[in-house]
């Protein structure tokens, strides 16, 4: 069976969409090249800062989303995935821009917690772009599930974590685990890690609490999409 190509609109940043390719390959359940999906990759890294913009502090990265998304259908991408959650508060523009669909990560995430932890609580791990605009928020409300957000002070940890891992680093530190403590003292039953660079900081089995990560929610949905076999 020919699989579909998927397209991979990433460079937001660099690192997180390298680990989204390393996960597409490590939860394909292939025996050799062939059973691999096609993939294509734009590290589209010059578009501007997604949370910059959505806080009133930065260019609108639309335009420069919207051409990433056309470069990847017009090499033959028949789907394509964002691995950045911030970037989706763009995605309706986005698909606007193209005929091949446009997978939304948070979305999907918000229905894998709401099946595999129905009515749970919700601590959401995500840049402040993405929790100021709510965009967890309505996804995990319309699935029935609780929200727990970090304080502003942690907040601000968990971006200086997303940003140690935009810049090389592992954003590992005692503020982020300080962090999902928290989330879980004030009632979280289940962690979303809801940033791309988050799953390079942290250790889902040193949480304590169930981790969903999305970027292998939209991984998976990717290979699914393809025809692509998956590992459990």
């Amino acid at each position: 069976m020919e699989l579909g190509t998927i397209g991979v609109l990433g460079g937001m940043g660099p690192a997180a969409t390298a680990h989204f390719m390393g996960r597409l390959v490590v939860l394909c359940a292939a025996e050799q090249d062939q059973d691999y999906p096609p993939c294509l990759a734009y590290s589209a890294s010059h578009v501007p800062d997604r949370t910059r913009h959505l806080v009133g502090d930065g260019d609108d990265p639309t335009a420069e989303l919207r051409e990433a998304a056309r470069i990847l259908e017009a090499g033959g991408a028949g789907v394509i995935g964002i691995p950045c959650n911030t970037a989706h508060a763009y995605i309706e523009s986005i698909r606007d821009a193209v005929e091949v669909p446009v997978l939304n990560m948070i979305e999907l995430a918000a229905a894998t917690i709401a099946s595999l932890h129905p009515r749970a609580d919700v601590g959401v791990l995500a840049a402040t772009g993405t929790v100021q605009l709510g965009l967890y928020q309505a996804a995990l409300e319309s699935e029935g599930l609780g929200v727990v957000q970090p304080s502003p002070d942690q907040q601000v940890d968990v971006m200086a974590a997303i940003r140690e891992v935009k810049a090389g680093g592992s954003g590992r530190d005692a503020r982020l685990d300080q962090t999902i403590a928290r989330l879980h003292d004030a009632g979280a039953t289940v962690l979303v890690l809801g940033c791309t660079e988050l799953p390079l900081a942290v250790d889902p089995a040193s949480t304590g609490t169930p981790v969903i990560d999305a970027t292998d929610v939209l991984a998976r949905a990717c290979l699914e999409w393809a025809g692509a076999k998956q590992r459990p």
